[in-house]
């Protein structure tokens, strides 16, 4: 039987998981290194109140051989991946291997009793097309060599893989990436009115783009996280009106150096809203 994570579990969880994973740290000189594996989630825009997932087995390929799928120890359960936004991780398993190799696929599997929990408190079933009964095969975002441990985020994307289908019930075809945390940047920062939350997200020059949902009851505080090197435009959209807006622009960023732009007593102005 699938097991759900109790309130308990997922307070202990929260403890240990819920956390920055920028490198998994391994003692200088070894030569082996330790290797995390975290869920992590772009928001929620609206419509729904939580999206719970049936993950069921995640497996991996490295650079020593691709060819070799190896699966991740996890205990199969079912977690509510909104709650996992601006920086809040969940840690799903660890790996030894040798240092410097790197991991560079995931096959991410979900089960069969995925939900969404609808505004009015709904739940209904999310269904899984049949092609994706195998796994969804990731290429893991990698530009720079490692020689200690370090971090795999599976970044799910949570309101770009449900799909509204005309007979009132839902589907997911599951949108998602995977980085390596040492390799990549965030930028945060905090927002004004501190109550109005917004989706801010970056756009590079050719339209790509990544977001998360700013947090009012952390005075509207926003980190969008797995930024490559590059220059990005911050944007901002209204939750009420859909209006976009510019926060900010020519933002330069370097791989593995983070990009604070406000602060509580300097916080960037929502202009519409403000």
């Amino acid at each position: 039987m699938k097991k759900y994570l109790s309130i308990i579990a997922i307070m202990a969880l929260a403890t240990l998981s819920f956390t920055s994973c920028g490198n998994d740290t391994t003692d200088s000189g070894s030569t082996q290194a330790n290797v995390g594996f975290y869920l992590t989630d772009a928001p929620i825009v609206k419509g729904y109140q939580a999206v719970n997932l049936d993950v069921k087995a995640i497996s991996y390929a490295t650079s020593a051989d691709s060819t070799q799928w190896v699966s991740l120890p996890i205990d199969q359960s079912v977690v509510e991946i909104t709650k996992l936004t601006n920086g809040k991780n969940l840690a799903l398993g660890n790996v030894v291997l040798d240092a410097g190799v790197k991991v560079t696929q995931i096959r991410f599997v979900l089960g069969n009793n995925n939900t969404i929990v609808l505004n009015d408190g709904t739940v209904k079933p999310l269904n899984v097309p049949s092609g994706y009964t195998s796994g969804l095969k990731l290429n893991v975002q990698s530009v720079a060599s490692l020689t200690s441990g370090y971090s795999v985020i599976i970044d799910f994307d949570a309101a770009r893989s449900i799909v509204a289908m005309g007979n009132g019930n839902y589907s997911l075809k599951p949108v998602v990436r995977s980085y390596i945390g040492a390799n990549t940047s965030y930028v945060d920062g905090y927002l004004t009115p501190v109550k109005e939350a917004v989706r801010v997200f970056t756009v590079t020059s050719k339209g790509d783009t990544i977001s998360t949902v700013s947090d009012t009851l952390n005075y509207n505080y926003f980190r969008v996280s797995g930024l490559l090197s590059g220059t990005y435009t911050l944007k901002a959209q209204n939750l009420k009106t859909d209006s976009i807006y510019t926060l900010q622009e020519n933002i330069p960023v370097l791989g593995g150096t983070n990009v604070h732009l406000s602060t509580t007593d300097q916080p960037l102005v929502i202009p519409e809203i403000n």
